[in-house]
């Protein structure tokens, strides 16, 4: 191979590996620039979520409506609420800690069951309202249902043989149907207006 050949050659590897070199920083500057994209990204998503707001984090405010508000949203009285915040911690419920979040207080977990149970609002509308998560709003409700169900003994008393005789011979007296009996109460009923047809319309009396 003649000087002027191996001239050429040199300066071909030569200008080849100044390419490489330059192909590997344009590389690192790529990968560089997705990790600079990637933790931006990252802060912004963190930011959003701090920057979420519960509308409920002022929830003690609900301890000091007037009675008849109250009562309006809850279905019960203040004094009956106090009762059963009572008979409930009485039965074992108690403030919850969670991941190191701050407790859950016993008089909120009963306001979020009562709402609950008032408004069957969804997790998610709870959560808001009190300021949890979605999945302390289900855990507490349930926890309070489950207490509420052992409970029911205590408050709810079913008649024994001679108490539904007496009931059902009242309830027989008073509809004055022969042929219903057994029958110790009704719980509810309503009156539905139907229009009768032209053709056997009597069958409907």
């Amino acid at each position: 191979m003649d000087a002027s050949r191996k001239t050429f050659v040199v300066l071909a590897l030569s200008e080849y590996r100044e390419l490489m070199h330059q192909y590997e920083v344009h590389l690192k500057n790529i990968e560089e620039d997705r990790r600079h994209r990637r933790l931006l990204i990252s802060a912004l998503l963190r930011a959003k979520q701090r920057a979420i707001l519960k509308t409920g984090t002022e929830w003690e405010v609900m301890l000091n409506m007037d009675d008849y508000t109250f009562a309006r949203h809850f279905r019960v009285t203040k004094p009956q609420f106090e009762y059963l915040q009572m008979k409930l911690q009485e039965n074992g419920i108690k403030k919850e800690h969670s991941q190191g979040l701050p407790p859950v207080p016993v008089t909120k977990k009963v306001l979020m069951f009562l709402w609950y149970m008032a408004n069957q609002n969804s997790f998610r509308e709870i959560s808001d309202r009190f300021d949890v998560s979605q999945s302390s709003a289900h855990r507490i409700i349930l926890e309070v249902l489950h207490i509420m169900s052992t409970m029911g003994q205590t408050f709810i008393s079913w008649p024994n043989t001679c108490e539904k005789a007496a009931s059902a011979a009242a309830f027989h007296r008073l509809c004055g149907l022969s042929g219903l009996s057994g029958i110790i109460g009704a719980i509810d009923g309503c009156h539905i207006r139907v229009q009768r047809p032209h053709i056997r319309g009597g069958d409907c009396a």
